[in-house]
């Protein structure tokens, strides 16, 4: 019977240790000090693992490129407990991982559960990641949302590898958004009264407004004041009552943050004008017609910008750069911000203020995350927050689950548009990607009680020499490429790749359910395909947590 080896489970991941064996037979056999790559070949019949080593046969050296490679091969080769076969295809090296060393590697996942996959990278580093951060001028929208999920995977993402990541929805309440607001606020109020009015072009024309008034239809207080203390009231009224209803539905999409930090609460302690001396004070702005300019070509921009207009408003990139220092003081070592395209040009001059203010810019890293069209009935819908043309994620959560929801907006690219299919988010089919992933789960729990019901113990010692089949070869070596697909993801900040490898296990899995019967009479060979089950069930239920999504028992 083939045990377990517990001995040989100090490497994170099988590419890396194929990495390291590569590095030490060109250092000790060739003297080149190179990091070779590894990477899985487009055909089983080319190796479980392949690496172009032909790239780093070094020219003029006094032995053939063929005595290159032969010497690698024949090294490698030597490693009987590691591989069965090393050959050579072209420029590449095919590495044949031996059975026994792959299928006990299997023994980690199980032994790890929850924390398979993770890893002490990030060593502690304390990050904050700033996301969402819609204007509380009205409910969160879709558009919102796809930037709340993608957050909330980053922050997973980097705690599972060893950072201190906290999440953080910053208030912007401190602009002209807000008095808008409230002149909104008034105009549905005087509606409500009976009396004419026009919302202003840059007012918010929603109807939901109307919910938020209208119990003050009769309140002779509000009714005695005047029209600018009624502004000012409906201001910070519906102000909290937006961001209490933002909190809500993020909260109901999975989505929850640490700290909600108030623009108006940060300039009270670090005020506009103190941001304007500390940059004249280095001598980084000018005045030029009536305003006040920030030198943020001597940052590499391509033009000087206005930080304070010349009617005596400021900008964003000044209460910004008060709540970036306020981030730096409370002791976050990297700051991940993600933010809409409209706002990709605001990237150059919030970093030249860190700069300026004595920060290192290159400590504050920004994400833009792309537009999201819903699509229904294969035409798509246009939303216009400010003219109340929007859909709702409370909406979409009253049509789509939660789950779906989540799995779609985490599939594409953050830097690419993502078109959401609503009638295919909702089909109950393996057509829909979230189904599909969720019922292979299902599968691994039904398979499991099965086993229970024949009276096979699935926690039994297997024999994993048992395990011949091709399907189970690359199962094992889909399960034990997960450390490293969480590992780039959480580094490239590529949510995407989580949702994709579960849909790869996914597909191998259920083609085995269709091939293979994993509970038979042969209790030998059940424990054996159990105890692969087993560890596919265990990434299938990682995975799902990094993304948020439900790793159900059945479907």
């Amino acid at each position: 019977m083939h045990r377990r080896n517990e001995s040989k489970l100090n490497m994170s991941n099988v590419k890396n240790l194929i990495r390291e064996a590569l590095k030490t037979v060109l250092k000790d056999k060739f003297s080149i000090d190179a990091e070779p790559s590894v990477e899985v070949p487009p055909k089983p019949a080319y190796g479980d693992f392949a690496s172009n080593i032909a790239s780093l046969y070094p020219k003029g050296c006094s032995y053939s490129f063929e005595d290159f490679m032969e010497g690698i091969i024949d090294e490698l080769g030597e490693k009987k407990e590691l591989f069965r076969k090393v050959n050579k295809k072209g420029s590449f090296v095919n590495i044949f991982l031996n059975d026994g060393y792959l299928f006990g590697q299997l023994a980690q996942v199980l032994s790890q559960g929850h924390r398979y996959g993770s890893s002490t990278e990030g060593k502690g580093t304390p990050v904050l990641v700033e996301y969402v951060s819609t204007n509380p001028t009205g409910p969160m929208n879709v558009v919102n949302a796809r930037a709340g999920a993608v957050g909330d995977v980053i922050v997973k993402l980097l705690n599972f590898t060893g950072y201190k990541a906290d999440a953080e929805f910053y208030i912007n309440d401190a602009g002209r958004q807000i008095r808008m607001l409230g002149v909104s606020g008034e105009t549905r109020y005087q509606e409500l009264l009976g009396n004419k009015g026009e919302i202003p072009e840059d007012g918010y024309k929603g109807e939901y407004i109307k919910d938020y008034i209208g119990k003050f239809v009769d309140d002779e207080k509000i009714m005695s004041m005047d029209e600018d203390k009624r502004i000012a009231f409906f201001s910070k009224h519906l102000k909290d009552e937006m961001v209490s209803w933002q909190k809500k539905s993020l909260e109901r999409f999975g989505v929850t943050f640490k700290t909600w930090v108030s623009e108006n609460e940060i300039l009270k302690h670090f005020s506009v004008k103190d941001v304007l001396k500390v940059l004249a004070d280095r001598g980084v702005t000018y005045e030029k017609d009536g305003a006040v300019w920030f030198h943020t070509t001597k940052y590499g921009d391509d033009k000087d910008r206005v930080v304070l207009k010349s009617n005596g408003t400021h900008t964003y990139v000044v209460s910004d750069a008060a709540y970036h220092k306020n981030k730096f003081e409370r002791g976050y070592e990297l700051l991940i911000n993600l933010w809409g395209p409209d706002h990709h040009g605001d990237i150059m001059r919030l970093k030249a203020a860190l700069d300026a203010f004595g920060f290192n810019p290159d400590h504050l890293e920004i994400i833009i995350v792309q537009q999201v069209a819903l699509v229904s009935g294969g035409k798509k819908q246009k939303m216009s927050k400010r003219a109340g043309k929007f859909v709702m994620l409370d909406s979409l959560l009253e049509e789509v689950d939660k789950d779906a929801i989540r799995f779609f907006f985490l599939m594409r690219k953050t830097t690419a548009h993502l078109d959401f299919d609503i009638e295919l988010a909702k089909t109950m089919s393996l057509e829909n990607p979230v189904y599909y992933s969720q019922y292979c789960h299902a599968r691994t729990v039904n398979i499991i009680a099965h086993a229970r019901e024949c009276g096979i113990d699935p926690d039994g010692e297997p024999d994993l020499s048992l395990l011949t089949e091709a399907q189970e070869r690359e199962l094992a070596k889909q399960v034990l490429l997960f450390p490293e697909v969480v590992q780039i993801a959480a580094a490239r900040r590529d949510v995407h790749k989580i949702p994709y490898y579960l849909l790869e296990l996914s597909k191998l899995f259920h083609s085995y359910y269709q091939k293979i019967r994993v509970v038979t009479d042969d209790k030998s060979h059940s424990l054996s395909r159990l105890y692969l089950v087993r560890a596919v069930q265990q990434v299938l239920k990682n995975c799902f947590s990094l993304i948020g999504v439900t790793a159900p028992d059945r479907m």
